[in-house]
């Protein structure tokens, strides 16, 4: 048998019209690419406006938020106690005292003293509950932290606070 020679389907057009049919096809390219090109340009410039617009307003908003935040923090019903007893006022509302493993004072620098919190086995929202409730209600920070994976279940955690004011 003979081998098939493939054909297209402008292969039985005249030359003429295979030549005109090519130059449309190019030019039909190059419109396409310059049109893609140029909205891809327009795009994009307006995506950088829009990203400085919200970059502008987030500069603006910070301040408010954290100012917000600051105060909120001061007006906390265990702000007025010292460290040790707002963080044991949080440990007993929160009925974690069974995850606590140790909780002494200690020497930040000459001025501020704090204490250290230890938790083992604590659920992730058990742990986010202290911790704004540190912020929110006893205006406390925490200048350590170190948040592990609990070695017996991956799904706890295992906590160490450093609290001051």
């Amino acid at each position: 048998m003979g081998k098939k020679t493939r054909t297209y389907f402008w292969s039985s057009w005249p030359m003429a019209s295979q030549h005109r049919f090519f130059k449309m096809m190019l030019m039909g390219t190059i419109i396409g690419t310059l049109s893609l090109s140029v909205g891809l340009k327009l795009f994009s410039g307006s995506l950088e406006q829009r990203i400085s617009e919200a970059k502008e307003q987030y500069g603006r908003v910070a301040p408010m938020v954290e100012e917000t935040l600051a105060l909120r923090a001061h007006q906390g019903n265990l702000a007025h106690l010292p460290v040790e007893e707002a963080a044991w006022s949080i440990i007993d509302d929160l009925l974690i005292e069974g995850n606590l493993v140790s909780i002494r004072s200690t020497q930040l620098d000459e001025d501020t003293e704090g204490i250290q919190v230890t938790f083992e086995r604590l659920s992730l929202s058990k742990l986010i509950n202290f911790m704004e409730a540190l912020r929110n209600r006893a205006s406390l920070q925490t200048p350590d932290c170190s948040i592990t994976r609990n070695p017996d279940d991956p799904r706890l955690a295992d906590a160490h606070f450093v609290l001051a004011r």
